[in-house]
């Protein structure tokens, strides 16, 4: 990264200003006990260091979150600056709102390690060049905002900070994950253009709930289609890999599909038997599937209520076993429609 970016924050106080200069994200505070479906409030700091001779330029923050909680649309962002009236004598940012500005096009840049990326979204851009970020087990996405006002410069020499507080307001999902979430202030018109300050993008482990679904490692069960309800028929799919490691049924050319239904009254119903009624479908050398009726794959009435699913996978013997450490029955399966 270079340093001498051209930076800006903006304000509407009669007249309209930004300042120039470089800016440094400090710190991210996320809280520490997160329940799922609730309404949480992050905050992503940084320091503007105003400097002379630049141009016009606004401040974007771009986020990296899952896909699920489709934050370009239910997420509130608020900037919020101090010490900008100490600089200039114009008042500081109150809360001013952040806008969306993922799918617009990546601004143009003449550093050739970033030229690839032209032609491309924020949104695709930032996949691209910084990927995951090691959610390797669910979809995630960059959204990226910007502030809202428009700018002029105001140059300024003093060796003094701007600070920046963006607050977010941001609803997690149903399911209980653990993930990682990424954040990084750019130029909302130059993007990563001689950036001012290295090692501005920040990672930070987020756990809603109690974690269960794990974003943080490959998985080895899913369903398809992802969303599904207890009486609809769906698949259960196996991987017998993941990542680099192989479970003991790799190489299996039979595996089997063993479970256990929860149902409304507190009973359970489990099935263990290995022949055709469990046996799954061997799609390639790793991956395995079984589309099931629930109810029909535990012997029930179509108006038994289930409320919760486990399965685990054996070979044809039962001499191997594939199950979850999390759960007394098996991996589990959680319908995600009502």
């Amino acid at each position: 990264m270079k340093k001498n970016m051209k930076w800006g924050i903006a304000a509407l106080i009669g007249t309209i200003l930004v300042i120039a200069g470089c800016i440094k994200l400090t710190d991210v505070i996320i809280p520490s006990k997160i329940d799922p479906g609730t309404t949480i409030e992050i905050h992503v700091k940084g320091q503007i260091k105003p400097e002379t001779g630049y141009g016009p330029e606004g401040l974007a923050l771009a986020i990296l979150a899952p896909k699920a909680w489709d934050i370009a649309h239910t997420a509130e962002l608020y900037m919020t600056t101090s010490n900008l009236q100490n600089l200039t004598g114009v008042a500081d940012l109150k809360e001013e709102k952040m806008v969306v500005i993922s799918g617009e096009p990546m601004p143009k840049c003449t550093d050739e390690e970033d030229k690839q990326y032209q032609g491309m979204s924020w949104s695709q851009a930032y996949y691209a060049k910084n990927g995951d970020q090691g959610n390797v087990g669910g979809d995630v996405e960059w959204v990226v905002f910007k502030n809202g006002t428009t700018e002029v410069t105001v140059d300024d020499t003093r060796p003094n900070y701007i600070e920046v507080d963006v607050k977010i307001l941001l609803k997690v999902g149903d399911d209980p994950l653990k993930c990682k979430m990424a954040f990084e202030f750019v130029g909302a018109k130059e993007g990563w253009e001689n950036v001012g300050f290295k090692d501005n993008l920040t990672v930070r482990e987020v756990v809603v709930g109690d974690g269960s679904v794990n974003y943080l490692e490959y998985p080895l069960t899913s369903t398809t289609p992802d969303v599904w309800r207890y009486g609809d028929f769906f698949a259960v799919n196996f991987a017998a890999q993941a990542g680099d490691i192989k479970t003991a049924l790799y190489g299996e050319n039979d595996v089997y599909m063993n479970g256990t239904a929860i149902l409304a009254d507190g009973s359970q119903v489990t099935v263990e038997k290995r022949d055709n009624s469990t046996r799954m479908n061997r799609l390639n050398e790793k991956t395995y599937q079984k589309y099931i009726f629930p109810t029909h794959y535990f012997g029930l009435s179509n108006k038994t209520k289930i409320v919760d699913l486990y399965f685990y996978f054996t070979n044809k013997d039962g001499s191997k076993v594939v199950t979850s450490n999390d759960f007394e029955y098996g991996f589990q399966f959680r319908q995600k429609a009502q």
